[in-house]
C-alpha cells in the first residue's frame, strides 16, 4: 500500500519478526509521533516489537537524505546542547572499561560527532572515525571534530576494509532505526578488534516514556528493544553483553565479541502485553485527575495507580483500556 507521510508518499511492506522469523504478529498501534500512519505490531512468539508493515528500504533512505534533518534536527541550537550533555553520559558509562592508550573509535550515526570530541579530550591518543548520513554534519565532523567518514550506511560494504579494527564502536538511539539490525551487528562485530567494546543505547520497550501514539511510536524506529530481545538479536551477530541496565526509558549496553555466546531462548510476549496495558491504564487515570485536580496535587500522583484508585474504578478503566 502507498500513502502520503510527511513531505512525500510512502510504499509500506510487511516483514516477518527479525528474531525467530515468526509472521505471527498481533498489530498493538497504527498511529505515531506527528499522527503518521505507524503500524506497530509485536511478535506473539518471541514479544519483539516492531514496525510492520513499514515503509520500504528505497522510502526510508529518501527520508533521511531528504526529510529527516528538515523534520527531526529543525532547531540546531537546542539539538547541539541536548546531545552534548548526552555525549557525557556515554563517557561515563564506558570510561571505567576504556584503557587511556591509543584506541580507534568509530561512531556510528555520530550526528555533530559530540561523544569523539569528548573521548578525544580524554583520549588524546584516540583515533576517531564516524558513520553519517547527513550532509549537513559531515562537515563538522571531519573539520571541527578531526573524524574520518568512512560511510554514510551501516548496511554498506564499509566493514570488509576494518576487520578487527575497532577498539571501541558507538552505537546510541541508531538500532532503532535499522532495518535489519541482526546484519548491521554482524558487520560491527567483523569490525571490533578481538578485545573491542561496541557500546549500544536505545528507548526501552519495558520503560515507555510520554504518550505512546503521540511520542513513543515513530515511522523511523523501526524496532523497539527490552532487554532479553536486545540479548537475542546480539547473539546471532556473536555479541554478549557485559552490561545490560535500563536507566529512565533508556535501554544501554556494552558488548564484546564471543563466538561460543548461546541466544536466550526465552518469550517476553506476556511481560511486554502486560507492562503496556497497565501503562496505558496509568496514564488514563493521570489524565482524569489532572482533569478535576489542581496541577500541584496531580503532579504528587505516585507512580503505583493501585495506591490512590477505588477498585471499581480501576475494573472501569480495565474495560475501557483493555476492549478491542
Amino acid at each position: 500500500m502507498k500513502m502520503k507521510v510527511g513531505l512525500s508518499v510512502k510504499e509500506f511492506e510487511s516483514v516477518n519478526c527479525v528474531i525467530c522469523n515468526d509472521s505471527n504478529l498481533r498489530l498493538i498501534a497504527k498511529k505515531g509521533e506527528f499522527g503518521w500512519p505507524t503500524y506497530v505490531s509485536i511478535c506473539k512468539d518471541c514479544g519483539l516489537v516492531f514496525l510492520s508493515p513499514r515503509w520500504t528500504n528505497k522510502d526510508y533512505q529518501r527520508f533521511y537524505i531528504n526529510e529527516y534533518d528538515q523534520v527531526l534536527r529543525a532547531d540546531t541550537a537546542k539539538v547541539e546542547e541536548k546531545e552534548k550533555r548526552k555525549a557525557k553520559i556515554v563517557w561515563q558509562r564506558l570510561q571505567g572499561h576504556l584503557s587511556d592508550k591509543r584506541i580507534k573509535v568509530l561512531d556510528i550515526g555520530c550526528g555533530m560527532g559530540w561523544a569523539l570530541q569528548l573521548i578525544k579530550q580524554e583520549i588524546p591518543g584516540a583515533e576517531l572515525y564516524a558513520i553519517e548520513p547527513s550532509e549537513r554534519y559531515k562537515k563538522h565532523v571531519q573539520e571541527d571534530v578531526g573524524a574520518q567518514i568512512i560511510a554514510t550506511d551501516v548496511d554498506s560494504d564499509w566493514f570488509l576494509k576494518y576487520d578487527d579494527q575497532f577498539d571501541l564502536i558507538i552505537m546510541r538511539h541508531v538500532i532503532e532505526h535499522l532495518l535489519d539490525p541482526v546484519a548491521a551487528l554482524k558487520k560491527i562485530s567483523h569490525a571490533l578488534s578481538p578485545k573491542g567494546l561496541l557500546y549500544i543505547a536505545t528507548p526501552d520497550m519495558m520503560h515507555p516514556d510520554g504518550s505512546l501514539n503521540q511520542f513513543w511510536y515513530r515511522s523511523v524506529h523501526t524496532y523497539y528493544y527490552s532487554k532479553v530481545p536486545m540479548q537475542r538479536i546480539a547473539a546471532k551477530a556473536m555479541l554478549e553483553h557485559l552490561v545490560l541496565r535500563t536507566e529512565k526509558a533508556e535501554l544501554w549496553g556494552i558488548f564484546r565479541k564471543n563466538p561460543q555466546v548461546t541466544e536466550v531462548n526465552h518469550s517476553v510476549y506476556q511481560e511486554q502485553m502486560t507492562v503496556l496495558k497497565q501503562y496505558k491504564i496509568r496514564r488514563l487515570v493521570r489524565w482524569i485527575i489532572r482533569l478535576f485536580a489542581p496541577q500541584k496535587i496531580s503532579k504528587r500522583i505516585p507512580k503505583s495507580w493501585k495506591a490512590i484508585v477505588p477498585k471499581e474504578i480501576k475494573d472501569k478503566f480495565r474495560s475501557l483500556v483493555y476492549r478491542h
